[in-house]
């Protein structure tokens, strides 16, 4: 058994978790990150990634569920989107995270792709025409990736980025670890030592051999289905229910002309006229057809002689928090009859723009049930209060899970600004009577 300590632990390395460990290692903190996956690097940008970084599961139900396993969490695998938080964060608990999104916007030069990227786009500017046709607005995105760095037409941000145009929470986690964190990978955090109703550190699996980890406080940042897990193993009661997922229908169809979204980015225009309800946008050819192989649609896919032609469309549900996570980590979460309600007039209405924009109908195929935003299940107001805090002192959590419900838009933006709050809180009141490492280090010097 090997054996560390901490002030601070920190599991998992995602949006929440590398965004808290930044936090404390600038202000001198002794910090140990814990991360499930590796490091990896040769698979980034490739196909690969399905293979190595992606964790690919699904609901008894059928509803598949995407996450990253690695370094940067979900991060290293998503599109680079960045929504505002949902209102009701600051509406119905307090939560006012204006000044940390300002911040993080301006550090991170967040902002909707530049034109020049989408000029020659013929097959997204067909669906965007498409959609203002028939009363819909699909209009730039904002985006945590860098124009100067990016090849506009790669399309693979949801493979990684080997360019490191797109911004992942890497980036804070190695800042961190340059700062003086700690980072230990492929380590499986399995509970959290308590010492009565106190966190006093966790226990994990490490290749070979357990680790065990004291800690002055435990942060759990291992997303919707990880954190539940840990907490269900941990004694903390009332983990792992309410979980959403954010579902997306993906559609692939074949233009009539043979020019489609080939080489054009995934998830750059959309229509947010319905959020709460669903959003819709335009897909490239490659994703479009890779999420008709997730689905099974192998027949469909046979018959795909080239992606040229393809065309891609997606419908981003704002899902009930309807399932659940079981201790063991079965998923269990299935469409409830208002999800299909309204994932259906979503498809309907991306159909409807595709078939405008020159899509033979009957090449329309749907991936239905894709899910990549695991949440809910440690929500404010259930496990957490307004700070973070479970009812077991020293324990808290800052990740998806947190989140009380679904907003039905990409929550990275959401909990990056989460993260800053709560890690500047800690600074702020959390141990104004002790001195952090650095400082006592500075003293013996």
């Amino acid at each position: 058994m090997q054996r560390l300590g901490a002030e601070t632990v920190v599991v998992g390395t995602g949006p929440g978790g590398a965004t808290i460990a930044r936090e404390l290692a600038r202000a001198g903190e002794d910090v140990l990150v814990l991360e499930k996956g590796r490091d990896h690097q040769f698979p980034v940008g490739s196909i690969l990634a399905y293979a190595t970084m992606y964790d690919i599961r699904r609901s008894r139900e059928g509803v598949l569920v995407r996450r990253g396993i690695t370094t940067g969490g979900s991060t290293m695998l998503y599109s680079g989107n960045s929504y505002e938080p949902p209102s009701f964060l600051k509406e119905e608990f307090g939560i006012d995270l204006s000044s940390e999104v300002k911040e993080t916007k301006e550090e991170l030069r967040i902002r909707p792709i530049p034109e020049d990227f989408y000029r020659g786009w013929t097959g997204t500017h067909r669906l965007v025409a498409a959609a203002a046709e028939l009363g819909y607005s699909m209009t730039p995105q904002e985006r945590f990736i860098d124009p100067a760095l990016c090849d506009p037409s790669c399309d693979r941000c949801l493979f990684g980025c080997r360019r490191g145009a797109k911004w992942t929470s890497r980036d804070y986690l190695y800042e961190a670890a340059a700062l003086g964190a700690r980072v230990v990978t492929r380590c499986d955090v399995r509970r959290v030592i308590r010492s009565g109703d106190t966190a006093v550190g966790v226990f994990a699996k490490v290749p070979g051999d357990t680790l065990v980890v004291d800690a002055g406080r435990v942060i759990l940042a291992a997303g919707g289905l990880g954190t539940p897990v840990i907490l269900h193993a941990s004694g903390v009661h009332g983990a792992g229910t309410h979980f959403f997922t954010d579902p997306m229908s993906v559609l692939a169809g074949i233009s009539s002309d043979g020019t489609g979204t080939w080489h054009e980015m995934t998830y750059t225009f959309a229509d947010e006229s319905h959020v709460g309800e669903y959003v819709m946008g335009n897909v490239g050819a490659v994703n479009a057809f890779m999420a008709q192989i997730a689905a099974l649609h192998l027949p469909y896919a046979r018959r795909i002689v080239s992606l040229s032609g393809m065309t891609g469309m997606f419908v981003k549900l704002c899902d009930e928090p309807s399932g659940r996570v079981e201790p063991d980590g079965t998923l269990r979460k299935s469409f409830t009859p208002r999800d299909e309600r309204i994932m259906a007039a979503g498809v309907e209405a991306a159909k409807g723009v595709m078939v405008c924009a020159g899509v033979i109908p009957e090449t329309i195929c749907v991936a239905k049930g894709i899910g990549g935003h695991p949440g809910g299940t440690a929500a404010i107001g259930r496990v957490v209060d307004e700070n973070l805090m479970t009812g077991v002192k020293n324990l808290f959590i800052c990740d998806n899970s947190v989140m009380p419900r679904s907003g039905g838009i990409p929550p990275v933006l959401t909990l990056i600004a989460l993260g800053k709050r709560f890690a500047r809180t800690l600074k702020a009141c959390g141990r104004t009577e002790e001195k952090t490492t650095h400082e006592r280090k500075e003293e013996q010097a």
